[in-house]
């Protein structure tokens, strides 16, 4: 019953002044509202980058060039010219955990129909590239044994490319000028991808694709390749299969700052750790201004406590006690953040849908980071709260009877 009488107090309280409780808790408000906008937000990309790593198979590894190292004052360099497609047939004969690999050659160069041009990553690939990477073409045919056994003058487009270059008009049966640093080749498109989006830093909607021997022939006069995609037998032997593929190419190497080998999990895990670390780190920076907003409410309860010094003289003189005082300021400091917790946590929702409606980014409302938040406030409240509360609680009765 003391419990609600001083509740009721606090609540009458806060009334009182409602201009002034809604500007001390204004910093509560966008300190919540910031902290859900941040969660949801990186929650959502991390959710939507995981699904898209996942979609081309966690049973993917990527074998890519490393760097020599820098001696004698000299800097570290990238290695370019190192694989080849023997190495890739090595690993697949070698290796038992091993399914398919892909060599790819890759290139950024200019493609060109008509009068419109752009410039993408032109990739030489083999048939394996589209099972080994879970991507297929959506409209005619992608590259076949045929194709790069003879070294064909054949395109298959990504979905942007295509649209960038054709528009509404039909790309199959078409050619493009490709544009190197030598020569200009017109390759005849005979297939358009599956759209398939970003995934990392890698947008497979704006690749192209041709013959690897008609890549390392024609467009790029190299026998190296860029990189090796390696699909595992399964998922659980993607592990046993990245040792596999590091023992075949140590044993040709003898240095493994040659090459880098990649699993997917190995991507998954790098990514959900980076991106949980610049969640904490944003989340902290708008976790001041819940701070911020704790001292503001400290600092509004001590002038509500001088103002109101005579009536908490008259409350101890009609017998209330120093333990009802204190709860009576503790209650309003914890209500006061708990409202502004409420009215940022709708504000953080309201605010990530939107930006994810505007921009396109996918969010996720974290039902923890609603709690938390709320939580978070409620003990900013009783922190901030407890030293006005005590200095209200320890006034004299007669004192502040007098006090005008």
């Amino acid at each position: 019953m003391e419990f609600m009488e001083n509740f009721k107090a606090a609540l009458d309280g806060i009334a009182a002044n409602r201009m002034r409780s809604f500007l001390s808790i204004l910093g509560i408000i966008i300190g919540i509202a910031a902290v859900i906008t941040i969660v949801s937000i990186t929650q959502g990309s991390q959710k939507a980058i995981s699904e898209r790593i996942r979609a081309l198979g966690t049973n993917l590894i990527n074998v890519t060039p490393g760097r020599i190292r820098g001696v004698a004052g000299r800097r570290a360099q990238a290695l370019a010219d190192l694989f080849t497609v023997e190495d890739g047939e090595k690993i697949l004969k070698k290796a038992s955990a091993v399914k398919l690999v892909a060599p790819v050659l890759q290139k950024k160069l200019l493609l060109q129909y008509k009068d419109k041009n752009t410039e993408i990553t032109v990739n030489g690939v083999t048939p394996e590239y589209q099972e080994v990477l879970n991507f297929w073409v959506e409209k005619g045919r992608f590259i076949d044994p045929r194709d790069i056994k003879f070294s064909r003058t054949l395109i298959v487009l990504g979905q942007e490319v295509a649209s960038e270059l054709f528009g509404d008009e039909d790309p199959l049966g078409k050619y493009v000028i490709v544009n190197t640093s030598l020569s200009r080749y017109k390759f005849r498109v005979i297939g358009i991808m599956e759209p398939k989006g970003q995934v990392m830093f890698f947008n497979f909607d704006r690749q192209a694709y041709v013959p690897l021997t008609t890549a390392q022939k024609r467009l790029l006069h190299t026998k190296y390749i860029t990189s090796l995609l390696i699909q595992a037998r399964d998922e659980e032997s993607a592990n046993e299969a990245v040792e596999q593929v590091d023992a075949v190419l140590y044993q040709k190497f003898q240095d493994d700052n040659k090459y880098n080998i990649m699993s997917q999990e190995q991507i998954l895990s790098t990514m959900e750790s980076t991106m949980g670390i610049f969640t904490v780190m944003l989340a902290g920076i708008a976790g001041i201004s819940l701070l911020v907003g704790g001292i503001g409410i400290m600092n509004i309860m001590l002038v509500s406590v001088t103002e109101r010094t005579r009536e908490i003289g008259i409350r101890m003189a009609i017998g209330a006690k120093r333990r009802d005082i204190r709860l009576q300021f503790l209650s309003e400091s914890i209500i006061l953040c708990l409202v502004g917790g409420a009215i940022g946590t709708a504000l953080g929702w309201l605010s990530s849908s939107l930006i994810a409606s505007i921009q396109g980014w996918p969010t996720l409302i974290s039902f923890w980071a609603i709690v938390l938040a709320l939580g978070f406030s409620t003990a900013v409240g009783l922190f901030f709260g407890i030293y006005p509360a005590n200095k209200a609680s320890k006034m004299n009765p007669v004192e502040a009877l007098r006090y005008e």
